[in-house]
């Protein structure tokens, strides 16, 4: 078990995946997530609010569509930043290809999956601050 079954099941575990303990606090915001050709990218800012520099480990999480039959959340991308008491910075997340895609059993290879797609951006599996949805 873990953090796919436990969003699949509703079930709420003492500590989410991802969860880390700071003595700071950080505000997430400004999400903006944008398709190319190629790739996804999500940009979005992180900001120390609180009063000690800390470390935060922003991350990003990918919500298939339902004809997928894939877990409510899968962790595509995470990234760990230091920022002093009040400084922000700017995140970009790059998802390629294969991030959109399921294993076929069958043809045993990668499928690309279509539809709407909803990019979670948070502190932990629970802890979600921002989502967009976008359509590949």
């Amino acid at each position: 078990m873990g953090y796919r079954w436990y969003h699949a099941t509703g079930t709420k575990p003492l500590y989410p995946f991802g969860h880390g303990l700071s003595y700071t606090s950080f505000e997430y915001s400004g999400l903006m997530v944008n398709k190319t050709a190629k790739d996804v990218t999500a940009m979005f800012t992180v900001k120390n609010v609180g009063n000690v520099d800390g470390d935060e480990i922003p991350q990003l999480y990918l919500c298939f569509p339902s004809s997928a039959h894939e877990p409510p959340k899968q962790l595509k991308s995470f990234e760990k930043v230091f920022l002093k008491s009040g400084e922000s910075q700017q995140v970009t997340f790059t998802l390629e290809p294969r991030a959109m895609s399921i294993w076929n059993s069958k043809v045993h290879n990668w499928e690309k999956v279509s539809g709407q797609f909803t990019v979670h951006i948070g502190a932990s599996s629970a802890d979600i601050r921002m989502s967009q949805n976008i359509t590949v």
